[in-house]
């Protein structure tokens, strides 16, 4: 085909017309077919043997051969260094010009100047090459490979241990054995050989080895039945050597010899529930009904009598948590709330919980926005999302009888599944056997319906242990509970714009039902937990204390939506109005009436909502009330108000004010709050002595307290606490300089609450925590009020990043440091980032890393387009980087980071990060799949990370839809019900 057709004349040469040679001497003709061949481009062939006599017969003069020898020489010396490259094989058939011999000019580049040039080292010469070492250069030397670096491809290989050494651990191997022979009681000795044997000094295979360790654990366990450090050993060991059902089997068999571990049943769940194959509603719930029967069954023969364990009603309400964990994280949300109802009936039977029934009513919006999303001609994949995520929203409650289908919103067969009779609910609920338990059991409750509750280490250490053993809960709402209950208001402007990226994540990773401003049936979901928190208060009447507990829950989560509707722009007037008239009606109660912590609770909504005027004169008549009852402070919720009034006062840049409050806090005498109260140095010394001495009688009393704390009163204010926290207050505000309070929470912190002081107390334990907090507030106030960062003289001089660090590492699931840590901005990002990671707090450490990420990087001018996405995109970019960093597929992860993904991997939160940050990225359809199929490798039950997966992959929707049928996942809008409404 010519590359000019015009030219040929509409004829087209043959194809090897290119290749045909012409007689020497003969002109090709010039003819129209002929235009393509240039002579100047033919390279003729010359004969030096012909052509010499031709050119000396021609010439006539001496001078004429002359020069036509030195043309022929020229010529020869040209034909010598003339290129006999290969012949080109292309005609005129080829539609373009095919360059087959390169042009060597082109490979060098002289004129390139120096700033343009490339710098090189030596020791870079070949990039490629790991096993390149000129001058004796190890990587092991180099600042950038060091053992702590990320950056480091090849990991360093640690020395192999010497002959010496080898033979000295084999006989420390043999001695260890007759330890565990001669002194079976002794812990250590099993431990001390499982780590021997680990290192595999006879050079067998991995197999051999987990055998002989899987051995000496089982061993172990004969003589230490309920000790958890073996259990868990003995897990990890199992779970890496055999097959699913070969596990099954040994857990099995083991429960039988000792059913009251807690650990080998959340495993045992876990290898069929985390199993690809194995998982569906049905077989997940049967273990359930299995477990939960055998501990209501309890110790019915001489074997079980001889185990520790004598109450199980522990172990029961964590296998109930799992349970409605699970039917909530599956969708079976219909189910979950119909399980608590029959819970709350049968040991509460003096109450009927009809706010956890569903009616009509509250349901008929959802027909109205299913009419929108039908007729809105979206895709199909779009609109089931759509409707499936509506249904969701709205239908979360059960049907109590099939008599409700007489309304016209029950009367299709698909809320036949909304129907529960008494034989699918009674295996998987029992009564408490002890009475003392039923708040434990109300708390677990609240919890599942998503109200953050658990802000300090302690308090989650008691009411969810064990979060290495089984998935964590998927609701991002958890991370409000320092918002809920804040640590100070005396600090809380340092905080605003962390709260706002993270209530920003919770916006995104949010799933219906919930209380999120911004979903759809948001305000249904709110009424229910709302009225079934009031209905939990009647179930405490006669104990005062618990059912305080639970009216403040409620005071908090009214503050809550107040702070969300606030931040998402959303608080109205009649929002506002209709929740100060609910909470007043609420505290005008006769039996409320005269409890001053609700009437702080009351103040503090209206601090949230920016009603300063309102807020301090509930403050100010709740204290001239009780002033004019009494002259002196005794009661701890007063104490408690005052210290809030203080805090409020600071939050207002009101120091002076502050300081009066707090003082007379010290000396326990009401002071005026409008008034502003004056005090002399000698009045405010007065005050620190008394609250010292008052201080040292609460420690003298720590004594004669049980060392085991009741739940209400992780929920209750602490005179110790108030004390310590007042005095902090003081000297920051009064004399900076003095450090006597410092050296004192320091000599606190290593004698009477020290970490050996506490390892057998729970209630020193707690108290410890908050005294690391009151640490931390005392240096974030010096930073607000005199803008410096202070040094804490009693901890060696370290500053508040190395004290939060230290708190991390004792209470990794304490929220406050968590979010201090999170919002710093002082220190390097990969120091923030590498803490955040080694913090075993499961998915609350990777969120608030998620949250560092947009309150530090995530901050641009809004009017800047260009700025705007070159961070969005930055900010994605960490976030997947972050994730992949626990990936088994990271070939450089360390120690602490695969230990952190067995916790992760099992949550959807983490999943769904991943494929989010991947889809922002413009990432491959192959990867997005692959990513996929790895989290429904780990999660398959887990409904939030199918959806997740139809809105990143529309295209495997039906796969999806298939999946969720085949693990029994609860389907609200069938796709063929959903196409013929579609079309109606």
């Amino acid at each position: 085909m010519s590359l000019f057709p015009a030219y040929g004349a509409g004829r087209t040469s043959a194809a090897g017309s290119a290749k045909q040679t012409t007689k020497p001497g003969e002109e090709e003709p010039s003819t129209g077919g002929n235009w393509k061949k240039n002579e100047s481009y033919i390279k003729k062939h010359v004969n030096i043997a012909t052509q010499g006599p031709e050119s000396d017969s021609s010439s006539s003069t001496e001078d004429s051969e002359d020069e036509a020898d030195k043309r022929k020489q020229d010529d020869v010396t040209k034909t010598k260094n003339v290129h006999r490259g290969k012949t080109l094989e292309f005609d005129s058939s080829d539609g373009f010009y095919v360059d087959k011999v390169g042009n060597s000019s082109y490979r060098n580049i002289k004129t390139l100047k120096k700033p343009a040039r490339p710098r090189y080292k030596t020791r870079m010469k070949r990039l490629g090459d790991g096993k390149y070492n000129p001058h004796d250069f190890s990587r092991a030397h180099s600042k950038f490979s060091l053992k702590r670096s990320r950056y480091v491809r090849e990991k360093l290989i640690a020395d192999a241990p010497s002959e010496d050494e080898v033979s000295r651990l084999q006989e420390q191997l043999i001695r260890t054995k007759v330890l565990v022979q001669q002194e079976p009681e002794v812990l250590d000795h099993w431990l001390q050989l499982h780590r021997l044997l680990n290192l595999n000094l006879d050079k067998a295979n991995r197999l051999a080895v987990a055998e002989q360790q899987i051995h000496s654990l089982e061993t172990a366990m004969e003589h230490h039945p309920s000790n958890q450090q073996i259990l868990r050993l003995y897990t990890h060991v199992a779970n890496a050597t055999y097959q699913a059902n070969e596990v099954a089997r040994r857990f099995e068999k083991m429960l039988k010899r000792n059913p009251f571990q807690y650990t080998l049943w959340s495993n045992l769940i876990m290898i069929t529930q985390g199993d690809m194959a194995c998982c569906n509603v049905s077989a997940v719930l049967r273990i359930y009904e299995y477990s939960m029967r055998r501990m209501h069954v309890g110790h019915n023969d001489e074997i079980t009598r001889r185990f520790i364990i004598k109450e199980t009603d522990v172990i029961m309400l964590k296998l109930f948590h799992n349970c409605l964990l699970f039917l909530r994280q599956s969708g079976h949300t219909n189910w979950m709330f119909a399980l608590i109802r029959l819970s709350m009936e049968l040991n509460f039977p003096y109450l009927t919980f009809e706010c956890l029934q569903a009616h009509a009513g509250r349901e008929k919006a959802l027909i109205g926005f299913e009419e929108v999303v039908l007729r809105s001609g979206m895709p199909m994949p779009e609109i089931w999302t759509r409707v499936e995520q509506l249904r969701q929203a709205y239908c979360f409650l059960p049907l109590k009888d099939k008599l409700a289908s007489s309304t016209n919103v029950f009367k299709n067969k698909m809320n036949a599944e909304r129907y529960f009779c008494s034989d699918k609910l009674v295996p998987y609920v029992h009564a408490l056997k002890s009475q003392n338990n039923r708040l434990h059991l109300v708390l677990v409750v609240v919890q599942l319906m998503k109200l953050p509750l658990i802000r300090s280490a302690s308090l989650a250490d008691k009411l969810n242990p064990c979060i290495e053993d089984f998935g964590e809960s998927e609701a991002i709402e958890m991370l409000f509970a320092a918002i809920v209950d804040r640590h100070s208001y005396a600090v809380a402007s340092l905080q605003y714009q962390f709260d706002a990226a993270m209530i920003d994540l919770a916006r995104e990773m949010s799933v219906t039902p919930s209380y999120m401003p911004h979903l759809v049936g948001h305000k249904l979901y709110a009424d229910t937990v709302s009225n079934m928190l009031l209905k939990c208060v009647e179930v405490f009447i006669g104990e005062e204390s618990k059912r305080r507990l639970l009216l403040i829950l409620y005071l908090r989560f009214q503050k809550l939506l107040i702070v969300l509707h606030k931040s998402m722009g959303k608080l109205t007037k009649k929002f506002f109005k209709d929740k100060r008239t609910r909470m007043r009606k609420l505290i005008n109660l006769t039996e409320n009436r005269n409890v001053i912590s609700f009437y702080t609770e009351q103040a503090l909504c209206e601090i949230e909502a920016k009603h300063y005027r309102l807020g301090f004169s509930i403050i100010s008549r709740i204290i001239t009330k009780k002033s004019e009852e009494s002259s002196c402070i005794s009661c701890v919720d007063t104490m408690h108000l005052y210290l809030v009034c203080a805090e409020l006062h600071i939050h207002r840049g009101r120091i002076s004010k502050a300081i009066g409050i707090l003082v007379s806090l010290c000396l326990e005498k009401h002071a005026g709050v409008k008034q502003t109260t004056v005090y002399s140095k000698e009045q405010v010394l007065k005050g620190l002595r008394n609250a010292e001495k008052m201080v040292r009688a609460e420690l003298k009393s720590l004594d004669t307290q049980p060392a085991e704390m009741s739940l209400e009163e992780y929920f209750q204010p602490n005179k110790l606490l108030i004390l310590l926290r007042a005095i902090c207050l003081i000297e920051v505000l009064n004399n900076r300089r003095h450090k006597e309070a410092r050296m004192w929470l320091n000599d606190l912190q290593n004698n009477e609450f020290g970490p050996e002081a506490v390892k057998d107390s729970e209630r020193k334990r707690f108290l410890r925590e908050q005294i690391m907090e009151i640490q931390m507030l005392h240096l974030r106030l010096s930073f607000l009020v005199f803008g410096e960062v202070e040094f804490y003289t009693g901890f060696k001089k370290i500053k508040l990043h190395e004290l939060l660090e230290n708190g991390l590492e004792e209470f990794p699931r304490n929220m406050v440091f968590l979010q201090l840590w999170a919002s710093l901005k002082s220190i390097m990002w990969h120091k923030q980032r590498s803490r955040l990671i080694r913090t075993k707090a499961g998915i609350a450490s990777l969120a608030h890393l998620v949250v560092a990420i947009h309150n530090r990087f995530g901050i641009v001018d809004t009017n800047d387009k260009f700025s705007k996405e070159a961070t969005r995109k930055m900010v994605c970019n960490r976030l997947v980087s972050i994730v992949e960093t626990f990936l088994p597929t990271n070939l450089d992860r360390l120690d602490v980071e695969e230990e952190h993904y067995r916790i992760l991997r099992r949550n959807s939160i983490y999943w769904r990060l991943y494929m989010i940050a991947l889809s922002k990225t413009n990432a491959s359809f192959r990867r997005s799949k692959e990513v996929l199929i790895m989290a429904m490798d780990e999660c398959p039950w887990d409904k939030s990370l199918l959806m997740e997966g139809a809105k990143v992959l529309p295209v495997k929707l039906a796969s999806l839809q298939d999946l969720m049928t085949e693990k029994e996942i609860r389907i609200f809008a069938m796709p063929e019900e959903v196409d013929v409404l579609r079309g109606f």
